[in-house]
């Protein structure tokens, strides 16, 4: 099953984030593939955010160091962008924290036992983005978004 959601402003965005953050245990998987400027690292912002608001500060691109990680109230968050790597060795991590994951594939979706979010981000207009969302291993977590 795929969620359908029409973004037509950075606060529609933050919302969606903090909705998503309210439902998270800390042990998800939450893939994000998109352009270039399609919202993937505010939407990690967002989300880390609304986890701790004390957080938000730290939050950015990780595209030189590969991996951010953000020690919150809840739960670690550890923020990956595969971007210039063609590898990485996620099994440390897995479990263990949130894990985010910028330029994900939807392959990636085929790690068991763990609860996996799947979210592409197409650019519509300006400030309009449309997320298309599947969910694996985590159906509070659908029932959470719907």
């Amino acid at each position: 099953m795929e969620i359908v959601k029409k973004i037509s402003s950075l606060s529609q965005l933050q919302e969606f984030a903090k909705r998503l953050s309210d439902c998270l245990k800390g042990n998800e998987l939450i893939l994000l593939k998109g352009n270039l400027a399609s919202g993937k690292t505010t939407f990690t912002r967002f989300l880390v955010s609304s986890i701790d608001p004390e957080a938000e500060d730290q939050v950015n691109s990780p595209t030189f160091s590969v991996m951010n990680e953000y020690e919150t109230s809840r739960f670690p968050v550890y923020h990956i962008d595969l971007y210039r790597i063609k590898d990485f060795d996620f099994s440390d991590i897995l479990g263990h924290g949130v894990v985010v994951v910028e330029w994900a594939e939807k392959s990636m979706m085929d790690i068991e036992d763990l609860p996996v979010v799947f979210i592409e981000f197409d650019v519509t207009g300006e400030n309009e983005r449309v997320l298309r969302i599947s969910i694996k291993n985590g159906n509070y977590l659908k029932d959470c978004l719907k």
